[in-house]
């Protein structure tokens, strides 16, 4: 009689285990083709990692360096969390940004546009680095540019 049973419950209830679960398993991998950008870079950790990788590159070049001179630690650190903050909420994360506006923010630093392709230079090679997949990696690069005519001044 168990003999049966495990036969019974192989052949028949199984099967329609995997027919009755399939719409789940088919609505997980929508969800997932739905998730926010932020959930897709791998959340809050994975973006704080980028952004700690680019301002180490930027704040080396020997351009763009002069926007983190003479900087304290705890300037640079606010610096680094606001960024994080907006890039978090503009992809779709639960924080909330408390800081200025892009154009505000970045009025009368002449940030030109060799600036701008160091920057986008340093962003491309931190995704590389972080082996992040080409869809998410052309999403983060569109948002950039969704905020260069206001952080760019001068040609």
């Amino acid at each position: 009689m168990n003999i049966c049973f495990h036969k019974f419950a192989i052949n028949s209830l199984f099967p329609l285990l995997l027919v009755i679960a399939s719409p789940s398993i088919v609505a997980a991998g929508e969800d997932q083709s739905q998730a926010s950008l932020y959930e897709r870079l791998g959340g809050y950790n994975a973006i704080s990692a980028v952004v700690d990788d680019v301002v180490v590159q930027i704040a080396a070049d020997e351009k763009l360096g002069r926007f983190w001179a003479h900087r304290g630690k705890d300037g640079i650190a606010r610096e680094k969390q606001l960024i994080v903050d907006f890039i978090v909420a503009k992809a779709g994360g639960s924080l909330y940004y408390r800081g200025r506006e892009m154009k505000l923010s970045h009025e009368g630093m002449q940030i030109d546009e060799k600036d701008w392709e160091i920057l986008i230079g340093a962003l491309k090679n931190t995704l590389h680095k972080f082996k992040v997949p080409a869809q998410e990696s052309r999403e983060v690069l569109e948002f950039f540019d969704t905020t260069k005519t206001d952080i760019v001044e001068k040609s």
